[in-house]
């Protein structure tokens, strides 16, 4: 476990368990000491937070995870450190931007012989921490953030493209409704039945059931940080999405699916994006933050699909390091 002095002041540890983490607000649903509640029990993560101090007190935190990706095979190669939104920072009026460059630093000292691949991601921002990662060796690949605000006078309904209206309407009137999951006794039928779900109609690569049970245990029951919504036609279920709570500030669509070939004509996955946002407006959130969704590319079909949701997309970046020299020098050549 490597500690890092900054020139000003500021000096930066490394911490594998949640007991050991010193008192810290829970300000941020991504980098907080319940992140590692989320990650626990599965040997596919090592959770890990890196906190920056000023006078031995608190002023950032960075929660990062080392992801093993082939459940055999456990060496450097086959491991990843994945990174998503802005660090937690405690104080105002911080110089947000050293502390950063500070946190990354640290972190590609803290893991380069450990993972093949640093990734960091959904960072809302296109220049946010661009010298600390130039400096540090990463490069970026520009991708798009799609946003709802919830606060304008034009309600969710309002903003929907005249189709995405139409599409909700027949669902409707085909007798789809909303349930809010709660039985932690059906958590294995449900994860399986997502599984089962055609993977192209998955927002993001579905986790280990570790995790599934994790998140609806700590966040949902325990703190109400979050929510499984699914659809139902008939009994079955066709189509859901899960949700994490910022406070009362963001809503973070986490994953969306719906079972859009064999019920095409009852557009699942749209009525459930719909309602998903319909209820996050009801509960007076701000925002509802599809985070990143594709490639800088007008035509990318992702993209295309939630923008009739009436959202607003955001030029961002993904950033990347290999922690193969020979490797990180082509993709810097590549990419940049």
């Amino acid at each position: 476990m490597l500690h890092t002095q900054t020139d000003m002041g500021y000096s930066v540890k490394a911490y594998y368990r949640k007991e050991d983490l010193p008192p810290m607000e829970e300000i941020n649903f991504f980098h907080s000491p319940s992140s590692f509640d989320w990650y626990a029990n599965s040997p596919a993560y090592t959770p890990l937070m890196l906190v920056v101090f000023e006078n031995e007190v608190p002023v950032a935190a960075m929660f990062a995870v080392i992801v093993r990706i082939n459940r055999f095979l456990r060496g450097k190669l086959f491991k990843r450190c994945f990174i998503s939104q802005q660090p937690a920072f405690f104080r105002k009026k911080l110089p947000q931007i050293e502390i950063f460059d500070a946190l990354i630093a640290h972190l590609v000292k803290e893991v380069r012989n450990r993972v093949f691949l640093i990734r960091y991601e959904n960072l809302g921002n296109a220049i946010f921490g661009y010298k600390g990662f130039r400096e540090n060796g990463f490069y970026s690949v520009k991708w798009i953030n799609i946003r709802n605000s919830l606060q304008c006078k034009r309600k969710i309904w309002d903003q929907l493209s005249k189709t995405r209206k139409n599409q909700v309407n027949k669902a409707l009137k085909k007798g789809i409704v909303i349930e809010e999951f709660t039985s932690e006794d059906k958590l294995p039928e449900i994860y399986k039945l997502i599984r089962n779900t055609n993977n192209k109609k998955i927002s993001r690569r579905f986790p280990p059931y570790q995790y599934f049970e994790n998140f609806f245990c700590h966040y949902i029951i325990r703190q109400d940080k979050g929510k499984i919504l699914l659809a139902r036609y008939q009994g079955k279920i066709i189509g859901g999405a899960i949700l994490g709570f910022e406070k009362k500030e963001t809503v973070y669509c986490l994953y969306y699916w719906g079972k859009s070939k064999r019920y095409k004509l009852l557009y699942p996955t749209i009525f459930t994006i719909y309602q998903a946002m319909q209820i996050s407006e009801n509960k007076d959130f701000h925002y509802f933050d599809f985070m990143d969704v594709s490639f800088l590319n007008k035509n990318a079909g992702r993209s295309r699909f939630l923008l009739q949701f009436g959202g607003k997309q955001r030029a961002t970046r993904r950033w990347y390091r290999f922690n193969w020299g020979l490797l990180n020098f082509f993709a810097n050549r590549i990419y940049d």
